[in-house]
């Protein structure tokens, strides 16, 4: 299947972006071009046929449009880091990376997200590990875990070693959920 360049244009409050865009017909650079859009809050956009030079944020958009990750492996971001952590600045605003490919996915962010291998550059979609809170060693599916071993009565420091964390991080997770749970039901 051949694959056609388009210029996507991005406008909003007063401010334009123009990125590269391909697709493989004219459907999927549009749905490409609504997904951009969406993720970067764009007010206005337009596609052309046009073939303009890639940037590391039309690079992550074509990648994500076709999955283009392999999951062992760490992808190493190759544009502006802020505190350590990959962005991109586009429309007169800052973008964290890994917050910025959950838009782009549609995938809903209730907390932050933080890279599983534990490589701060890293932006590989499949190395995402999702946080309630930014400070939060355990992700959704540990703290998930603390819970069940703790309902059948196993003891926290063995929990922690399962976890490879400390007891005092699983003594916050309980305490942090069972508040939680019990304001939930009131």
């Amino acid at each position: 299947m051949t694959s056609t360049d388009y210029c996507l244009v991005l406008q909003r409050t007063g401010k334009r972006l123009e990125l590269a865009v391909t697709g493989n017909d004219s459907n999927h650079a549009q749905a490409q071009a609504a997904d951009i859009a969406r993720a970067l809050q764009a007010e206005t956009f337009s596609l052309s046929y046009k073939n303009i030079e890639d940037s590391p944020l039309s690079c992550l958009f074509r990648r994500l449009a076709i999955s283009d990750f392999e999951h062992g492996a760490c992808d190493i971001w190759e544009g502006s880091f802020c505190n350590g952590s990959p962005v991109v600045y586009a429309l007169g605003s800052k973008y964290y990376v890994r917050p910025l490919i959950l838009d782009y996915l549609e995938i809903n962010k209730d907390g932050c997200v933080k890279p599983s291998c534990g490589n701060k550059e890293c932006i590989n979609p499949y190395h995402n590990s999702y946080k309630k809170m930014k400070a939060s060693k355990l992700g959704d599916a540990d703290t998930n875990l603390v819970l069940a071993f703790s309902s059948q009565g196993v003891p926290v420091r063995e929990i922690a070693r399962a976890l490879k964390v400390h007891r005092s991080t699983i003594y916050r997770t309980l305490n942090r959920e069972h508040l939680h749970l019990g304001s939930a039901h009131h």
